[in-house]
């Protein structure tokens, strides 16, 4: 018994001589968001004060300078280690990450607080098997805040007045969605929407109320055209480099993955959703801004005009090893209904 105790007792001193002995790592954060915005100071900003704190010290992380490269180039940007974290939207990669584009389907529900999380769980059980993000570690993976159609000259009502509109799109579904009605989609970041629509390159943006606000789209935009449910979502990511997570020592990466994937999910969801109802009253404080709940008629068209989407991707998704991804989608579905009938 003397024995087993002494050997257990070294082998305990000896996993806390390991940790306590393991390389300091410091993370850079490449960041496209400016540093005001929500999801730095409410997600970003927390995850890593709490990273160091589970560490003890052991893995910081940095906010770089300016951001390296492009919001488009995030991905890369960590997988070649050019940077080690970043918040990427992986629509701005059209066709890249299939499966994630299941988060950017229209009609998912109505708050990002719980559909966000629900989106995560689903992705990790049903689809991340794929490893469409094998190159990186996936710290977390959501469907954020519902998203609408924002206009500068008039209200939409049909998909006969979105015929030839110019709107920005945010990724490979709204791209493919505006096609289908007869808008012109140009795919930019939310970044760079208000320059286009200064000048009047577009006709208006698809983009969520918070994108609105924080994006200074507010006094450029007259319409904001809203569907229940969501004419689209966004699929948005947290991602690190492969080599700089290796650097970190076994325990710690466990304490880091504690604090991550679920928890980072419903920060973003529940960012989002608060950052919404924020620009919602901004919306209706200002004079030039008119909120138009679209008619049910309208309603209807579209969902109609989204089946063959749908149908498409889930064509896609069995390209990728997916066995029933109408099923999954589905599934995502009725668990955010079942979550939002719940909630009220």
């Amino acid at each position: 018994m003397k024995m087993f105790l002494g050997i257990a007792a070294g082998a305990a001193m000896l996993l806390s001589t390991g940790i306590a002995g393991a390389e300091s790592v410091t993370l850079r954060y490449s960041s496209w968001l400016p540093p005001t915005h929500h999801v730095n100071l409410n997600v970003m900003n927390p995850w890593f004060e709490e990273i160091e704190k589970v560490t003890e010290g052991r893995v910081k992380v940095e906010t770089l300078p300016k951001m390296v490269g492009t919001p488009q180039s995030q991905f890369d940007v960590v997988r070649d280690g050019l940077a080690d974290i970043s918040f990427i939207v992986p629509g701005y990669s059209p066709g890249r990450f299939v499966l994630a584009e299941m988060a950017e389907l229209s009609f998912v529900g109505n708050d990002a607080r719980l559909f966000a999380p629900i989106f995560n769980k689903i992705y990790r059980e049903d689809l991340a098997g794929a490893n469409e993000f094998a190159e990186v570690e996936l710290m977390t993976l959501v469907s954020n805040s519902p998203g609408q159609i924002g206009t500068t000259q008039k209200p939409v009502n049909s998909i006969a007045d979105m015929k030839g509109l110019k709107l920005r799109s945010t990724g490979t579904y709204t791209t493919e969605l505006l096609n289908i009605v007869g808008a012109t989609p140009i795919l930019k970041s939310s970044a760079e929407a208000y320059e286009m629509l200064t000048t009047g390159t577009i006709d208006g943006s698809m983009a969520q109320r918070e994108t609105v606000k924080n994006f200074n789209m507010m006094d450029l935009l007259k319409y904001y055209n809203v569907i229940p449910g969501g004419v689209f979502s966004s699929a948005l990511a947290i991602i690190a480099n492969k080599d700089a997570w290796g650097r970190i020592s076994e325990a710690d990466r466990a304490a880091i993955d504690a604090i991550s994937h679920e928890k980072l999910a419903l920060a973003l969801g529940t960012t989002y959703y608060n950052a919404d109802a924020d620009a919602e009253a901004t919306m209706r404080a200002t004079p030039t801004m008119t909120i138009n709940v679209v008619p049910d008629a309208f309603v209807a068209e579209l969902r109609e005009a989204v089946k063959p989407l749908e149908a498409a991707w889930v064509e896609r998704a069995k390209a990728k090893g997916i066995a029933d991804p109408a099923a999954v989608l589905q599934r995502f579905r009725d668990e955010v209904a079942a979550a939002e009938a719940a909630a009220k």
